[in-house]
């Protein structure tokens, strides 16, 4: 090999801190970014949300700035009186600790220097020697009382005015594991088998269904019950010597428990199976479907056909092979059609539908409403749970005295360097805003259309389009769309839902791909239940409207609508 030197051109884009952190900020939904600012108001003190009358607002964020620098004053008498005799030179090593406010909060230390920003040189810093050692900490309290940031804020609080005042009491809601241990407890069943019940309802799946093996769920028991067994043996009498070691009883009052089999596991499966909602903890969801069935006190001709149905011809009803069904029970389709009847009125998923399972609430990032004369649109973002933001003044003022207090390095350090955080954050909220309603009054003029007709004037639509549109990148609009939601007249709809592929129809015109779905689920709607249409059928009905679709294509969009083959969706 030989060496030598090369030149060579390139070009390389290096993002600075701020703009990635912009960026992250960008793709934040309301939600999100409201507890980011709440985050970012506990950690920085030079952060201050402000109230609608401009007051300063007076919440316990657990950084009460007025009690720690009293504290650290009160820190610093204490202490010198207690070494007011080991000397200048322990005295001034005392100085340097307590003389940094940021150190007493807890938070000082020395950050990377951000461009873009002035720092202090420690050449313009002018120490006033004659100055109290303390006296940073009292000017710094007395500047808080005056601006009414500390503890001598005047506003009242709700304790004050009402005596009466009884704080909100959030309603404690039972989880779906909750309530079935709680059934479990009550149930009369040995102490292993009451172990064994509880770690089944602990590998249940959020729609109720246990998936894992049972035998890894009984080894696991097991395994337990030998550490516990250790544990009692150790916590035990030992000098207790019987017979049968698993029944010795200590003096402790405690007995060894045995190990489990697989037949408690299955029995006590069945009679997990027997809680509200009943068909929870089932390994398939024929095992679930009985289970709802021999938990009825009598069942009639109907249920008892069904039941025949699920436990003998189980695999053909997953398959709707109806007409084989009768011939093997040698029924009618009419009786046929009333056991299926009484089948889809039980519940496949016990899981899914527990009163207690949570509620996911959609909360829109963007409002569009049309105007009085219905020519325009009025695009709002959906700010209202935004805190409003300023500098404290304390801080403020705090670091411009940096000059002639006697801090050191790292305390002027840490002041410029959260001052310089908090005027970033609120500038990148004003530009957050600003982007976000551009790339939203831009998706309104693309789509004026859907917000005056509906989801049948959807027009096809990318992220290209937009991007040229509103003069940005189409990263930009990606961090956009992504995990907003806008309210509109015809529902709450993803940012995401108004981007679509085209398809031309017969006329030449471009169609948006969710269109053609619609149109999908529409035709399928209609389609005779005893005869559904394949797609090829669905096909011609989509050329019969104008639209030219190959049946592949019908058949991607309806496994992207999750709809069934025809097969699937007979019915009697």
């Amino acid at each position: 090999m030989k060496l030598g030197l090369q030149l060579s051109v390139g070009l390389q884009q290096t993002l600075t801190p701020q703009q990635i952190q912009y960026l992250k900020l960008l793709q934040l939904p309301s939600l999100q970014m409201e507890h980011y600012i709440r985050q970012e108001i506990e950690q920085n003190p030079m952060v201050e949300e402000v109230a609608e009358d401009g007051t300063s607002v007076n919440e316990d964020l657990g950084l009460d700035v007025t009690s720690i620098v009293t504290e650290a004053a009160d820190i610093a008498t204490s202490a010198r009186e207690a070494l007011a005799d080991t000397g200048p030179e322990v005295i001034d090593t005392r100085d340097r600790e307590i003389s940094d406010p940021a150190a007493a909060i807890g938070g000082a230390s020395a950050e990377p220097e951000m461009a873009g920003y002035d720092s202090l040189d420690d050449t313009e810093l002018q120490y006033d020697r004659d100055l109290p050692d303390d006296a940073e900490s009292l000017d710094f309290q007395k500047m808080l009382w005056e601006d009414g940031g500390g503890s001598g804020n005047t506003e009242s609080s709700p304790t004050d005015d009402d005596s009466d005042y009884e704080p909100f009491q959030i309603k404690d809601v039972q989880s779906f594991e909750d309530d079935l241990l709680e059934q479990l407890h009550y149930s009369p069943l040995s102490e292993e088998e009451m172990l064994l019940g509880e770690q089944i309802i602990g590998n249940l799946d959020d729609d109720g269904y246990l998936r894992r093996d049972l035998r890894d769920v009984l080894e696991d028991t097991n395994a337990i019950i030998e550490e516990t067994n250790h544990e009692r043996r150790l916590n035990g009498a030992t000098e207790a010597h019987a017979r049968d070691a698993a029944t010795a009883s200590y003096a402790s009052g405690e007995t060894l428990m045995r190990r489990c089999t697989m037949q408690q596991a299955e029995r006590t499966l069945s009679v997990i199976q027997e809680f509200e909602p009943i068909g929870c903890a089932a390994r398939t969801v024929q095992e679930c479907l009985v289970a709802q069935l021999r938990a009825l006190p009598k069942l009639n001709a109907a249920q008892k056909l069904a039941m025949e149905v699920l436990t003998s011809t189980y695999q053909q009803f997953a398959m709707k092979h109806y007409a084989q069904i009768a011939q093997v029970l040698e029924v009618t389709d009419e009786y046929l059609r009333e056991a299926i009847d009484v089948i889809r009125k039980l519940n496949p998923k016990p899981g899914y539908g527990s009163s207690t399972q949570a509620i996911n609430t959609i909360i829109p990032d963007f409002t569009v409403e049309a105007t009085e004369d219905h020519t325009d649109f009025i695009v709002s973002l959906n700010d209202s749970t935004m805190p409003m933001l300023r500098v404290s003044k304390a801080y403020e003022n705090l670091k411009r005295e940096a000059r002639y207090k006697q801090f050191n390095k790292d305390t002027r350090e840490w002041l410029r360097k959260k001052h310089e955080d908090a005027k970033f954050l609120m500038s990148a909220i004003r530009q957050r805003k600003t982007t976000l309603l551009k790339v939203m009054t831009t998706i309104v003029e693309l789509q004026k259309s859907f917000f005056a007709e509906g989801p049948s004037g959807l027009r096809p639509l990318i992220y290209k389009d937009v991007a040229e549109d509103a003069g940005m990148d189409i990263s930009t609009i990606c961090r956009v769309v992504n995990n907003k939601y806008v309210q509109t007249e015809f529902g709450i709809f993803e940012l995401r839902f108004f981007f679509s592929e085209s398809l031309t129809n017969d006329e030449g015109d471009e169609v948006s791909t969710r269109v053609i779905k619609e149109k999908i689920r529409d035709i399928i709607s209609k389609e005779s239940k005893n005869k559904p249409w394949s797609d090829d059928k669905l096909t011609k009905e989509l050329k019969k409207e104008g639209y030219n679709v190959a049946r592949r294509t019908v058949a991607k969009y309806r496994e992207q609508l999750k709809i069934p083959v025809a097969r699937l969706r007979k019915e009697l």
